[in-house]
């Protein structure tokens, strides 16, 4: 006689999803707000080159995520998370050995297109393998890794340069691709695209709509909302980026913290974000996904706008704190939303086409913030744009109807 039942599949898939995360946001894309302040001191980087390293990143990104409604139905998420963790070992290791501008632009960028071939498959899966009543909370476990990835860069980036010296970025990488090999190899093992495959139902209850109805809910209006949520995704996108990318570097420059200093900050924002996706799962889940939205981008904005005007370190940590609640508080709510408003059948790729949207958004903020900069001499009016547009995205998320059952 069993004492415990035997937990769902699903949660094995969460754990997966967050190892898929950790590796494809927070390993390759996170840590290179760490790694970037090393990086620009030992090639001599400016900061428009610093954006567009940021930004060859997201090229790759884009053009993975343009060719995902086509390659998802077909090969399914599986093949795809591995192929994409597989892809950013290699692009690591390969920037790891480099240290040609150029050359590291282009491998970023393939590292790119590792990333959203791994996160944009794994995300779907929450509405998969959770009923509506899970899945947004199921989507914030999921990003619960790239806050982990964050931490990780924040402890481990700081104590490479007092052993390699400028080289410390380059072991950093090389260190980063090895640990992507081990969570490519996991993936591969444990990953399943949908419960049908275990001959299982998702988990959760399933709310107001029947099994059927669930699977083709508001396709009628697929463009249109698609459109809608990928406009507010973009602007999450640029003023996340620009955040990410360049806040080490404004509290080297702007505050004259140490690395170590600038490190331990990093990780606390990691460590914050961890809890960001669950909670802001949990509100939208509870509130509405159009609430919630709200709630993330009043709370975001407000953290630009600190760090924008520059109140100090007393604005500066409370900023910090800020932001890393609501870090991944937007890609939760909208991956939820996708299942919500385009039914199980049409969520994989209408979250593919709204994460295109996204990546446009994430592909402008390194480089305009960047070139912003070099104009100013600091982030602080990059800082302030993000913040308004939070404003205007909030103005969208009130134009955004609730979907057809209630949610």
């Amino acid at each position: 006689m069993k004492i415990f039942p035997r937990p769902h599949y699903a949660w094995v898939i969460s754990g997966v999803g967050i190892l898929a995360v950790f590796c494809c946001l927070g390993l390759a894309r996170f840590a290179f707000g760490m790694m970037l302040p090393g990086m620009a001191q030992d090639l001599g980087l400016d900061y428009s080159q610093q954006g567009l390293l940021g930004t060859g990143y997201f090229v790759g990104y884009l053009l993975t995520v343009a060719t995902l409604p086509y390659l998802a139905p077909r090969l399914g998420a599986r093949k795809i998370v591995t192929a994409g963790l597989l892809t950013i070992t290699l692009a690591l290791g390969g920037i790891s050995q480099s240290s040609d501008f150029v050359v590291l632009t282009i491998l970023y960028s393939i590292a790119g297109v590792g990333s959203g071939g791994a996160y944009v498959p794994v995300m779907s899966l929450a509405s998969h393998w959770f009923h509506p009543s899970h899945r947004g909370r199921a989507a914030g476990i999921f990003l619960a890794g790239a806050g982990l990835g964050i931490i990780v860069s924040g402890f481990v980036v700081p104590r490479l340069e007092p052993l390699f010296g400028l080289a410390g970025w380059q072991v950093g990488w090389l260190i980063f691709s090895s640990l992507s090999l081990v969570l490519a190899l996991l993936t591969a093992i444990l990953l399943r695209n949908n419960p049908a495959e275990m001959g299982l139902e998702p988990y959760g209850r399933p709310g107001p709509l029947s099994r059927g109805t669930e699977q083709s809910a508001d396709t009628r209006g697929f463009r249109s909302i698609v459109l809608h949520l990928g406009a507010i995704y973009a602007i999450y996108g640029v003023t996340y980026m620009v955040y990410a990318t360049f806040i080490v570097t404004t509290m080297e420059q702007d505050f004259t913290f140490s690395r170590d200093h600038a490190g331990q900050v990093w990780a606390w924002i990691g460590f914050f974000s961890i809890f960001s996706g669950a909670l802001f799962g949990f509100l939208s889940d509870r509130l509405g996904r159009r609430n919630g939205m709200i709630i993330a981008f009043a709370v975001l904005g407000i953290g630009y706008f600190l760090v924008s005007m520059n109140f100090g370190l007393v604005g500066l940590y409370i900023s910090v704190a800020l932001f890393g609640f609501a870090a991944w508080s937007i890609p939760t709510i909208i991956t939820a939303a996708a299942g919500d408003y385009l039914g199980i059948a049409a969520a994989a790729s209408g979250l593919a086409v709204i994460t295109l949207m996204f990546a446009i958004g994430q592909s402008l903020g390194p480089v305009g913030g960047g070139v912003l900069a070099e104009i100013t001499g600091d982030f602080a009016l990059g800082y302030g744009i993000s913040a308004a547009l939070c404003v205007l995205a909030i103005v969208m998320c009130l134009w955004l109807r609730p979907p057809s059952h209630g949610q």
